[in-house]
């Protein structure tokens, strides 16, 4: 129904302005295309652009399981 709507308001649109419509409506899909990738690729990385703190960064880990040092 709604597509029919659509189809119908740009059949009352002249010829010399169709090309600026098609610009329109295909940019405007790209732009839905690129914001779902964007969003399958946070569901996908769910913790790319977290920001993380280390509270000792240079602190040994784990010394006592080193088989060598005993």
């Amino acid at each position: 129904m709604l597509q029919e709507q659509i189809i119908n308001e740009i059949n009352h649109i002249p010829n010399d302005k169709l090309n600026e419509l098609y610009d329109l409506i295909h940019y405007f899909r790209l732009g839905l295309l690129y914001e779902q990738q964007e969003l399958n690729t946070k569901k996908a990385y769910p913790l790319r652009g977290v920001k993380i703190r280390y509270e000792e960064p240079f602190e040994s880990v784990a010394v006592n399981d080193w088989e060598a040092l005993k």
